[in-house]
């Protein structure tokens, strides 16, 4: 990497961050004045109204933070990409403003080896993605599922489980369940066979999930066993754990679909070693549609440099119109096409498709540069 290289990735580099910033404070400062009078009611909940106004906004700001500050990093897993394409542009507005393309052209370096770093930059920020998607926001998710209520809080509060069917057609209905411990209350298990006939039937005051094993430990577990011809059942007998693919992970996906791009790809083949299970769609689809947005992101930026790539300086508000009307709309119509099933299509394909449509174009659109 020569000394101009190091230049314009420093630029990019700075222009996405201050963008970044710039677009998550603004985004995080509209939603806690919107939301102030939910905070505030923490405050008086956890301090009492008797104190003092400045200590009760100082602790409903400590609650806005909390709530926010892991909000971070889903924002640079929604807007890294078009964050990216704003920088780059506005990283090429300011070397065009200051003569800075004519130099580096009059100098002999060709355009599109000036287009070299900002691809870079996007795969570097991509790289820095897949590491937030597999190791930060599964760990941060129960918080990511927080509403303005529960910003006092480590996750979501306990639901009741609704009686819920697992890949072997099994039961589950719970009287709740804690995503943040991960713990059934009051659980009930109903085995079926291949006819929908009951054949066992498991309940206990509390379950805990056995991840290597992929089963629930009951607590004070009860079990008993019903014949196919309707004679009767066996008398209760203890049970100590069942079966199955509902994890806590899963019933939270079942409960909060956002949940499918939180999880890791490791979460994500755990789950999908129930081939049955009817999440399998949803999963694999999460599981492409994390790496190929990332090339989509480099895509959109090859389509949307030629804009400012120019030999001539001038005419930038109207480059900058062109290009956001020609990429905001290729970004999110890429994006809704990754996210949305279509019919007759394998998650694999559907998640790709966008990539091999857009990588002639992109292509294209730099091998046209006038260098």
């Amino acid at each position: 990497m020569n000394r101009i290289d190091r230049y314009i990735v420093g630029r990019i580099l700075l222009n996405f961050v201050l963008l970044f910033a710039a677009l998550y404070f603004f985004a995080a400062t509209i939603d806690i004045i919107l939301n102030l009078d939910e905070f505030t009611q923490l405050a008086d909940d956890h301090v009492g109204e008797d104190s003092s106004w400045w200590w009760r906004l100082i602790v409903a700001l400590g609650f806005a933070a909390n709530y926010h500050l892991p909000q971070i990093f889903q924002f640079y897993a929604w807007l890294y990409g078009i964050v990216a394409v704003g920088a780059a542009c506005f990283t090429l507005a300011q070397m065009s403003r200051y003569r800075e393309l004519v130099s580096i052209v009059a100098s002999g370096v060709s355009l599109r080896r000036i287009a070299m770093p900002f691809v870079a930059v996007s795969v570097g920020l991509g790289v820095v993605q897949i590491f937030n998607q597999e190791v930060i926001l599964p760990k941060i998710a129960p918080l990511l599922l927080r509403t303005h209520k529960h910003a006092n809080q480590e996750s979501v509060d306990a639901f009741p489980i609704k009686f819920t069917d697992d890949a072997s057609g099994m039961l589950l209905q719970a009287g709740s369940f804690d995503p943040g411990t991960g713990k059934l209350s009051k659980p009930s298990f109903i085995v079926r066979d291949d006819q929908g006939r009951t054949t066992s039937r498991y309940w206990a005051t509390s379950a805990l999930w056995d991840e290597p094993d992929s089963q629930w430990d009951l607590t004070a577990g009860q079990v008993v066993h019903i014949a196919a011809d309707g004679r009767g059942s066996t008398a209760p007998q203890p049970a100590a754990s069942v079966g199955t693919d509902l994890s806590p992970t899963m019933l939270t996906m079942r409960r909060y679909g956002q949940v499918a791009g939180m999880l890791s790809l490791l979460q994500i083949n755990e789950m999908l070693e129930w081939p049955d299970s009817r999440d399998t769609d949803a999963l694999r689809r999460s599981s492409v549609s994390r790496f190929a947005v990332v090339v989509l992101n480099v895509l959109v930026l090859m389509i949307g440099l030629p804009f400012f790539l120019d030999r001539l300086p001038g005419g930038l508000f109207l480059k900058a119109i062109l290009c956001a009307g020609v990429v905001l709309p290729i970004y999110f119509t890429a994006a809704g096409v990754m996210l949305v099933p279509i019919p007759g299509l394998t998650p694999l394909l559907g998640s790709a498709l966008p990539v091999l449509i857009l990588l002639p174009i992109a292509l294209a659109r730099l091998g046209s540069l006038r260098t």
